[in-house]
């Protein structure tokens, strides 16, 4: 229970660590496309950007810890990665599909790939932590 507790800490701390780099620091927008600047809330609410992370952070604990038995770096961030590639893409892909110029495919390929790589870090540390005695 402790390192589960750890896991799901430390994995939202790298989520929104990693998404404050990728989407404020170096300026990537996961929604990439013409009507983005539109709907984009300002300013952004932090509280619920946390909340979202911890969501995650437990998803991929559960995930982890219940059921795949994950319990390395190596295994979890490759594990990571899949999940958040799948969890950037699509969304992305829905929006592509169900709105005009909202995004293009360039926005859906930048969901997968900026999700694939903050799970996979974040996927890593979880199982990390869970593999703790």
């Amino acid at each position: 229970m402790k390192n589960n507790i750890l896991a799901v800490l430390c994995g939202t701390i790298a989520l929104f660590g990693l998404g404050y780099l990728i989407y404020v620091v170096l300026g990537y927008h996961a929604w990439n496309g013409s009507g983005v600047e539109a709907v984009a809330a300002e300013p952004i609410n932090l509280t619920t950007i946390i909340i979202m992370e911890v969501l995650y952070a437990t998803l991929i604990t559960l995930i982890y810890s219940k059921w795949a038995s994950i319990k390395t770096f190596g295994t979890g961030a490759q594990t990571g990665l899949i999940i958040g590639a799948f969890l950037g893409a699509l969304p992305a892909l829905e929006i592509f599909s169900t709105t005009n110029d909202l995004i293009d495919i360039t926005g859906v390929i930048t969901g997968a790939v900026t999700f694939a790589i903050r799970f996979a870090v974040a996927g890593g540390i979880i199982g990390w932590m869970l593999g703790r005695e």
